[in-house]
């Protein structure tokens, strides 16, 4: 195939309709976590966060989900790094996880909060000594 443009997957594994979600957003995604675990997806908790600077400039790259509960969805990062940055002038963001294997993805928008000092500090050890 020489024409990007052609090329194309037809997504029939599954259908979404209505009276298939659960009405509150956190037991739907806790269902499909659980699916997605169940499938032994490689990487199943990395996700794409995309950020924006003062001036509205996006940027994405790939984060890992490492926690979920009441107020959100928890990831980690350098306080340094440039999304760091970007959520200090602008806290929303936008999360995609992408599970190819399950012809499924899922999109979260939202406020960005930072963690406590607590959480963050002991997520930090729990990394190996080279990640840190």
């Amino acid at each position: 195939m020489n024409n990007i443009a052609d090329i194309r997957k037809d997504y029939q594994m599954r259908s979404l309709s209505e009276e298939d979600v659960a009405s509150e957003p956190f037991e739907q995604f806790s269902r499909w976590w659980h699916e997605a675990l169940a499938s032994n997806i490689d990487e199943v908790n990395a996700m794409t966060l995309a950020t924006a600077d003062s001036t509205g400039r996006p940027s994405a790259r790939i984060v890992l989900l490492k926690g979920m509960h009441a107020e959100g969805f928890e990831f980690f990062t350098n306080y340094k790094s440039r999304k760091a940055q970007d959520m200090l002038v602008n806290d929303q963001v936008a999360l995609v996880l992408f599970w190819k294997e399950l012809e499924r993805q899922i999109r979260i928008e939202g406020t960005v909060l930072r963690t406590s000092e607590t959480v963050s500090d002991n997520y930090f050890q729990s990394r190996p000594l080279e990640s840190r």
